[in-house]
Order: structure tokens, then sequence, then C-alpha cells
């Protein structure tokens, strides 16, 4: 029964419909055949009427709107040539009027075609002024209530559908921000080691040259402490290496040199703002001083990030960039006082990134809107060494 249904359900609408139609038309020219001394005058014109009404049933889910029109004129047309009870013409207009609830797509169109069905009917009381009320009101009521449930159950299906597709739309745009926000993190986890492989290579370097230095100086006078130097050596070389060929890995082929930002670049941000005629002020607190390379590239990132929110979410409104210097941390905060639309849980893209960098260094990070006010801001504490006294 499955292989047969499925075979069924493979063939096109045209030559399903159209099978139907074909049997309904059968049945209802044999009906006639047994009427035929009924209808003897006008047998010809209910044969082509009743093949118009049955043949009809080929648009049923094409064109629902036109097969109701069709069957409408087909029945019309046989109510006026004369009383002809064919139940397979009766059991067509059910299907009709059913379909045309069913298949029309538009509510519109779906009512013109029970109207059109409703005035067919309506030409029987002028043809056969002895109908009683009764019978004209069951004939009305039957295939209003078979349209009435059949559009019921087709709005309830389209409720259904709609349904399921806005589901797929948010799985689809949940999971594409998904995606957004991995790969923004891998982005900033890769400018952060072609940065570390600056910052950590120049120490390296640093490293080597002392401690060559170093050997050079002791020309043999201490040989346990010239080998102990040659393994320094011979190790900051291999990790020197294996920094370019993990830098290798890491960048893309249209990836730009790493070029870590600076504290003092931030000012270079801020007067590109400027220049943009954004209203945008920088103000440093603290006293100023030296921070590791690595602090102070990823509290230019935080800086660099947090202005391009602001400059793109909040047009004209007035944005504020601090940098404060303190004994064991440095803060880094953007704010805005606009009503722009930035991510309601500070769950950037460009903003997922800059946290997985903050929280390398064991900083604290919150975007969000503004406390005491209207407005945005971002905000990043990097924990740094405390200034040590000076020696004497």
């Amino acid at each position: 029964m499955t292989g047969r249904r499925a075979r069924w359900r493979g063939l096109s609408l045209w030559v399903r419909d159209g099978l139907l139609a074909v049997a309904l038309t059968l049945a209802a020219q044999l009906e006639l055949v047994v009427l035929a001394g009924e209808v003897v005058d006008q047998l010809p014109l209910q044969i082509a009427a009743f093949l118009v009404i049955t043949g009809s049933l080929v648009l049923r889910r094409i064109a629902p709107l036109a097969a109701a029109c069709v069957l409408a004129s087909g029945f019309a047309f046989q109510t006026v040539l004369g009383d002809a009870s064919v139940v397979s013409a009766f059991a067509a207009l059910l299907i009709v009027t059913y379909s045309v609830a069913q298949y029309a797509d538009r509510r519109r169109d779906a009512l013109l075609g029970l109207l059109a069905i409703i005035a067919s009917i309506e030409v029987y009381p002028f043809v056969r002024p002895d109908v009683s009320l009764d019978d004209e009101i069951a004939n009305v009521a039957i295939p209003v209530v078979v349209w009435v449930f059949a559009r019921l159950a087709r709005e309830r299906l389209d409720r259904a559908v709609r349904a399921e597709r806005e589901a797929m739309a948010a799985r689809a745009r949940v999971r594409e921000e998904e995606l957004a926000r991995a790969a923004a993190v891998e982005d900033e986890r890769r400018r952060i080691a072609r940065e570390m492989h600056d910052v950590v290579g120049h120490g390296v370097t640093l490293m080597l040259l002392h401690a060559d230095a170093a050997q050079a100086n002791l020309r043999g006078r201490d040989p346990a402490t010239a080998q102990a130097l040659d393994v320094v050596l011979t190790s900051g070389r291999t990790a020197l290496e294996d920094l370019h060929r993990l830098l290798r890995v890491l960048r893309t082929p249209d990836a730009e040199p790493a070029k870590p930002g600076t504290i003092a670049a931030v000012a270079e941000l801020v007067e590109a703002a400027r220049g943009a005629g954004r209203d945008v002020a920088l103000v440093v607190e603290g006293p100023v001083r030296p921070l590791p390379a690595a602090v102070e590239a990823t509290a230019y990132r935080v800086a660099q990030e947090s202005l391009t929110n602001a400059l793109k979410h909040a047009p004209g409104a007035e944005v504020a960039v601090t940098v404060r210097f303190a004994e064991r941390s440095v803060l880094v905060e953007v704010a805005d006082d606009g009503a722009g639309a930035q991510p309601a849980d500070g769950g950037g893209f460009g903003l997922a990134g800059i946290r997985e960098r903050v929280a390398l260094f064991d900083g604290r990070m919150h975007a969000g809107p503004r406390a005491g006010g209207r407005g945005w801001a971002t905000r990043a504490e990097l924990p740094v060494p405390a200034l040590e006294p000076a020696r004497a």
C-alpha cells in the first residue's frame, strides 16, 4: 500500500486530478444514460453541461478559483436545462468547494469561489418555484459547511508552516551568529599570536644577545657557566625558530604584518575620528608609565574596537575615551551618550574577540548601557605589575 501511495503521489497534479475528473465524468454520463427518459429533450445539452461540471476537477488544485467558476457556470446551465438528479455532479460540487477553500492561497479567492458556487445553487429556486425553504437551506448549508472546515484547516496549516519557517530562520540566524562569533574569536586569537610573536620574539632576541655577550666576556674562565650559556643560546635560537614557524602557520595569505598597538596610538584613533567630524574626547588619568607590550597591545585593541562600535551605533553622539593608569592595572573605557542599538548583551562579534583577549591576560571587561544615563559604555581593566621603587 505504501508503494502504491508513493507512486500515486509521484504523479503530477494534472494527472491525478485528471484521473479523478475522468472517473466522475464516466459516472455522471452513466447516470445520464439511466435518466435518459427524464431528460430526453435536452440530453445533448445535459451531457455537455455535466462534462463542464466534472471536467472542472482538473483545475481544482492548479487554479481552484477558476475551477469553482467553471463548475458554477456548468451547474447553473444544467439547472436551467431541467432537473437531472445526478449524484456525481453534486459530488463534484462538494469536491470543488473543498478545493477552493483548501488550495486558494488568498482568502479573497476562496470566498469568491464559494460565492460563485452558491450563486449557481441559487438558480434552482428560480427554475423550480415550488422548492421548499428547508431544501434550499440544506442545498446552501452543505457546501458552506464544507468550505468553512476546509478553510479553517488550510489556515491552521498555514500558521503551522509559518511558525516552522520562522523557527528555522531563527535557528539559522543563531547558527550564523555563533559561526560569526567563533570566527571573530579565531581572528582575534590569530591577531594575538602575530602580536605575541613580535613581543616574545623581541624579548627572546634580547636574551640571546645578552647571553652571547656574557659568554664572550667569560673567555673560557668558567667552563661550567659557558656550557650553561651554550644551552641557553641553543634553546633560545630553537624557540625563536619555532616562533617563526608558528607565525607562518597562523598567518593567512593576505594577513598584514603584525603591528602591536600601543597606548600612544589610541590618540591617533581619536584624532582620526575627529577628522571624520565626530565629537570624540581623550582623557588620560594617572601617571603614564611603560606597560608590558602584550598588555599595551590589548589595551589598544579594546579602545579600537569599542570606538569603532560607538561611531557605528551612536551616530552624532559624544564619545569619551578614557585611559586610566593605576598602581596595579590599566583601565580603558569608551562611553557615548547616544541611543544607538548596540548589541543588547555586549555580545557583538568584535567584542567577542576582545573578551577573549582580555580574559587571556586575566582582565575584566564589561559592555552595556551606561548606569548613569543613556548611552553605551565598554570598559576593560587589565592587571599590570606594580611599580618597583628605584634602587639606590
